[in-house]
């Protein structure tokens, strides 16, 4: 039997009441640092190992007073040489033929490479968890077949689902539908290696149904065999970029509409004048009384055409941009011309817009309409709903020529309605009756107080 004990795989050792050795295992001993041959029988187990713990030593007295039987799966011990060891063990009491206690049995098995393995993979996966939770971007882990199999807080934030909501749900239930095929196109190419690495910009839908726009960069992870494990997705929020260029392409395309409207005003504006000439003369033979009024005329198309280049104009009243817009044409005769309505605080923008439009309604009405002879009116109306800041304008002409509707839409046509509808969200509805032409202009001005300047730095 102490043949047996001695080859044992662990370290096991027996020890009478006093704790006195009866027979150890070389595994024992060799654990403990001495040659596998070392006498320990008859010596006390303090004597030997002076290292040993009080704790340690309580249990064994509490082992050979009550007969209790003690274990640990990893137990810290500092040995001789100041080295942290740990410890699995186990012990117990053996008992004489009479019943009595007669001293105990101890177990050991040195498990420090296995706790330290443990140790090293906590702390991997402790600093894995500290990337992926506390990462500046979204993080996800998704299976082959799309199902979410974690998300971190920045992506619940993104797309607004908490976790648990997440994880019932697949990247398809939350990509834009105009960027489902594409996006699962290039996953599939990912998953059959077709592609190391995923780059696209891509729209999810937010749970209150809003598109994101986001940044994906993606890689798949395989296991071992080579087959598709999941997918590692990083996500970038790019709302404010592609907020920021919608901005921009909104302003490029006003810039184009300036520039085309530059190159129409200056035909008109020659039109203008010449007609302003015109009808100066005929109604005034007098030279000096004649160049007086036509002079007149002249600035107020100068003063229009100061109020649509002025940079930095921070709003003005719709009464006072429609009579420098309708100056030029009202000159001659102030009854010809009439504009009505209540006070109305525009912002820039559509202060710009609506002289824009006036302008060219005014134009329009010199060269063809109720303003190309003596007879003709015009007549501008407007009215303001306060409750929701709705708009709405009408031009209305008569005594002029028979109208006839136009045989092609022009640019003046088009400048009226793109530019409505880009700066006011607006719209113009324009009839061609016989017996004057007629435009119902309608737009939504943004509250008081929200009226940045056209060239101002975006709110």
């Amino acid at each position: 039997m102490l043949t047996a004990l001695a080859q044992a795989p662990l370290g096991v050792a027996i020890f009478d009441r006093e704790m006195r050795y009866m027979a150890a295992s070389r595994q024992f001993l060799t654990d403990q640092g001495l040659p596998g041959d070392t006498p320990l029988v008859g010596r006390r187990h303090y004597d030997v190992f002076p290292e040993v713990p009080q704790r340690w030593r309580d249990i064994h007295a509490d082992v050979l007073r009550d007969g209790a039987s003690f274990s640990h799966d990893a137990d810290p011990f500092v040995d001789r040489d100041g080295r942290l060891e740990w410890i699995r063990w186990s012990i117990g009491p053996w008992r004489d033929e009479a019943g009595r206690i007669g001293g105990l049995v101890l177990y050991t098995e040195v498990v420090t490479a296995a706790v330290e393995a443990r140790m090293a993979l906590e702390a991997a996966e402790a600093r894995y968890r500290a990337v992926f939770d506390q990462a500046a971007m979204a993080v996800a882990r998704v299976a082959p077949d799309g199902r979410f199999l974690e998300v971190n807080d920045r992506f619940c934030t993104l797309v607004g689902y908490d976790h648990e909501e997440l994880l019932e749900l697949n990247f398809q239930d939350i990509t834009h539908p105009e960027d489902l095929a594409a996006d699962v196109a290039r996953a599939q190419d990912l998953a059959d290696g077709a592609t190391d690495m995923l780059s696209a910009e891509k729209r999810y839908v937010h749970k209150s149904g809003e598109p994101v726009w986001a940044h994906l960069t993606a890689a798949m992870v395989r296991k071992a065999s080579g087959e598709p494990d999941y997918f590692v997705s990083i996500i970038e929020d790019i709302s404010a970029r592609k907020a920021a260029e919608g901005v921009q392409a909104r302003h490029r395309e006003q810039l184009r509409l300036l520039v085309n409207e530059l190159n129409h005003r200056v035909k008109n504006t020659l039109a203008t004048v010449q007609s302003m000439a015109s009808q100066t003369l005929r109604a005034e033979p007098e030279p000096r009384s004649a160049y007086e009024k036509f002079e007149a005329r002249l600035m107020g198309l100068s003063q229009a055409h100061d109020l649509l280049t002025r940079e930095r104009w921070h709003g003005a009243d719709l009464a006072a941009v429609a009579e420098r817009a309708l100056r030029p044409f009202a000159a001659a005769n102030s009854t010809r011309v009439t504009a009505r309505g209540p006070s109305a605080r525009l912002p820039p923008g559509a202060a710009l817009t609506l002289a824009l439009v006036l302008h060219e309604l005014a134009t329009n009405a010199v060269k063809y309409g109720a303003l190309s002879n003596d007879e003709g009116r015009v007549a501008l109306n407007w009215t303001l709903d306060e409750a929701d800041h709705h708009l709405t304008l009408t031009w209305v002409e008569t005594g002029g020529p028979p109208v006839r509707p136009p045989t092609r839409r022009g640019f003046g046509s088009r400048l009226i309605e793109r530019s409505l509808k880009s700066e006011l969200g607006g719209q113009a509805a324009m009839t061609y009756a016989p017996d004057g032409f007629r435009c119902a202009l309608e737009a939504k001005l943004p509250p008081p107080g929200e009226t940045p300047g056209p060239f101002d730095a975006e709110a």
